[in-house]
Formats: C-alpha cells, sequence, structure tokens
C-alpha cells in the first residue's frame, strides 16, 4: 500500500513527537546512594522526574535490578561500605533502555521500597528500596525508622549547619555568574537531609534562604539551640584559577600558613560574639574556667577536623594540607566544637561545575556525614 506525501509527513510529525515524549519522561538518574543501618541497607536514586522504573530480585537474591525503558544515568557511581551490597554496575542500551544492578555479598530480601517527592528544600524525587540480608533470624516485621548504628544516645546530638554568606552578602562569584552563596545553601540543604535520614541527629540551619547574617548572629544561633557542633560551610574563590580541592578550618589566634590568615580576615566582616556568662564568677575562676574550656573546644574540634578529612578524601578531592588553622570570627565559639568547610574552589573551572552538580554534592554530603558519625561514635 502507497503512502501519500502527506500522511509520511504526519508519521515524521507523529513520530518526533513521541520521541519527544519519551525524552521528556525519561528517568534521569541525578545520583545514587548506598546506606547501612542495624537492621537493614538502603539504597536511594535521586531523579529529575518522578521514577517509573520496575525492580527485580533473582531467585537466588543475589541481585537486583532497577529498570526502565528510558534510564539515563551520566554521574558517577558510590563509593560505599560494602557490608551488604558489593558491587554497582548500570548498563545503558542504545534504545535508551537502563539497567542498575546491585550485587549483594549474600542473598537479601526486599523489605519495601517507596518514592519520595520534592520538598521545599529538594528539588528532586528520591526513590528508595530497603534490603535485609536472609537469614535464618532475619525478622519480616515492618522496618521502623532509620536507627543510630555504633553511636548510643539517649537525645539525638544538635548539629547546627551554617551555609555562608546570604543576602548582600554573595561571597565569591564563579567564572560562569555562579554565587557562593547559593551554592552554600543548596548543598547545606542536602546536608541537613543526608543527617536526618540517619535519625541520629536534630538538624538546624543558621540561615535557610537568601538572608544576611552577621558572624555573631550566626554564632549565637548554634548557642540558642544548644548546638553539639557546628559547621560552616563556604566555596571561596582563589588568586590561581588551578587552586581546588576541599579543606577543613579550626580556630587558632595563629594561623597554619599566610593563605589561612588571609582567608580569615576576608571571611571576618562581623563582631565577635562573646563567650559564655561568666560573670557569676570571680575575674579569676572566670579567666580559668574560659581557658579550659576553650582548651577543651579546640582539641574536640580538631578531632572532628580529622574525622571530616578521613572521610572526605575517600569521595572528594583535598586540598593539600587539607585541615588548616586561622583565626576565624564565625568559630570563635568557647564552648562549642566548630569547624569550617572550604568545600573547593568556585574560581576553579573544575571546582564550579562539580559544587553545582547533584552527584557530587551527594557524595560530599555522605563523606561529610560519615565524618560527623565518626567524630560522635568515638566523643559522646
Amino acid at each position: 500500500m502507497k503512502i501519500s506525501y502527506k500522511n509520511r509527513a504526519l508519521l515524521c510529525i507523529l513520530s518526533l513527537l513521541l520521541l519527544c515524549a519519551n525524552v521528556a519522561w525519561s528517568n534521569n538518574v541525578l545520583g545514587i546512594r548506598v546506606g547501612h543501618h542495624d537492621t537493614h541497607a538502603r539504597i536511594v536514586l535521586d531523579t529529575k522526574q518522578k521514577p517509573n522504573v520496575k525492580i527485580s530480585l533473582t531467585e537466588n537474591g543475589e541481585e537486583i535490578s532497577i529498570s526502565a525503558s528510558h534510564l539515563e544515568f551520566k554521574g558517577t557511581l558510590p563509593i560505599f561500605s560494602k557490608k551488604v551490597i558489593k558491587n554497582i554496575a548500570f548498563h545503558a542500551l542504545r534504545t535508551g533502555a537502563g539497567t542498575f544492578k546491585f550485587q549483594a555479598v549474600k542473598p537479601i530480601k526486599i523489605i519495601k521500597s517507596f518514592t519520595l517527592p520534592p520538598s521545599s528544600t529538594i528539588s528532586y524525587y528520591r526513590y528508595v528500596i530497603d534490603i535485609q540480608p536472609m537469614t535464618g533470624k532475619t525478622s519480616t516485621a515492618p522496618l521502623k525508622k532509620d536507627t543510630p548504628s555504633k553511636i548510643v544516645s539517649v537525645h539525638k546530638k544538635i548539629i547546627m549547619i551554617d551555609p555562608g554568606h546570604g543576602g548582600k552578602d554573595p561571597g565569591a562569584q564563579g567564572r560562569k555568574g555562579i554565587l557562593e552563596k547559593n551554592v552554600t545553601l543548596d548543598i547545606a540543604r542536602a546536608l541537613k537531609e543526608a543527617l536526618e535520614r540517619t535519625n541520629r541527629y536534630d538538624v538546624r540551619l543558621t540561615r535557610n534562604d537568601d538572608c544576611f547574617l552577621t558572624l555573631s548572629n550566626r554564632i549565637m544561633r548554634a548557642r540558642e539551640a544548644k548546638a553539639d557542633f557546628f559547621i560552616s560551610l563556604h566555596a571561596d574563590s582563589h588568586p590561581r584559577a588551578d587552586t581546588r580541592g576541599l579543606s577543613v578550618y579550626m580556630l587558632s589566634k595563629v594561623a597554619s600558613d599566610a593563605e589561612a590568615e588571609k582567608l580569615a580576615i576576608k571571611e571576618n566582616k562581623a563582631d565577635l560574639m562573646e563567650g559564655v556568662n561568666l560573670n557569676t564568677e570571680s575575674p579569676e575562676v572566670a579567666h580559668i574556667l574560659l581557658d579550659l574550656m576553650k582548651r577543651e573546644t579546640v582539641n574536640l574540634s580538631r578531632k572532628a577536623a580529622n574525622a571530616l578529612v578521613s572521610k572526605l578524601r575517600k569521595r572528594v578531592l583535598l586540598l593539600r594540607n587539607s585541615i588548616r588553622s586561622a583565626d576565624f570570627a564565625v568559630l570563635r565559639t568557647p564552648d562549642l566544637p566548630a569547624v569550617l568547610i572550604e568545600m573547593g574552589y568556585i574560581s576553579n573551572k573544575q571546582d564550579e561545575i562539580l559544587l553545582t552538580s547533584p552527584a557530587h554534592q551527594t557524595k560530599l554530603c555522605e563523606g561529610i556525614r560519615e565524618g560527623i558519625d565518626s567524630y560522635f561514635s568515638e566523643h559522646r
């Protein structure tokens, strides 16, 4: 049967529309994570659109497949503790179909799977799969909310995350016009979610929108929340465009190097917040107590910095001499362990791309979470 020119044109248009529809509704995976808890492991896929995937488990229980007719993934597969899952692979076909394969250390079963929609702080969907090793003692009862592993505490630790800059203070600016204040807020929100998923922490942000805060106000908010740990996030610029990598800073009256001293001077734009109220003590006693408190806080901050760098070096590029110190006003908290993380240099082309990549932000947040876990497991 001959097809007229007009009908052929209509078929071409229809084919194009179908192709566009398939692309628009493709399952674009932005990032992937694997986490372990006391009773189960959790796989999370971050997707641009609402996920429409098929999940299956082999008969021997040793491999999970997540597939879709249109599944796209151009990110980096995560680094994770191989307690339950030992390997992850992604297979893509020319047709656009794709499959994630998760190989288990030993036979597993799927407990549940569900989708979390975007929220006011998260712009993407999260497809969650909870799995559990198949053992004789494995319970089939519904899983409770994530419970802490290793960290034993009656009360959740309060973490105050401080997204650097904001409002009339944009911070550094990248080559593409990206502002530090926006990068720090995006990653702070993602880090808050990563920490809250463990159910170990009560997480607060010094700012949750584009507002200006003095450094003293940031410290005050942490103290009012009775925070156990303070972490300030930044993404600075550098005169040398090839300088890149993450570093962690602690408070010190004497800077570890000239660059650290310059950075502290640059960041210190507000008045110092007074320490704790010791007016009820005599001047001599107050001085001794404050000195002891500072020493203990600096010691804990150093241990926190070491824990963070130890975990982050497995996931992201670090600056040489990645643990540094300087007199940062925002870290002048004599009664509160605090660190400042320079997550990279927004003035560097590669770092600028990574700091705005959801996949890299996920790796960064997981590394910080692991570092905080490690710190509190040793210093309850």
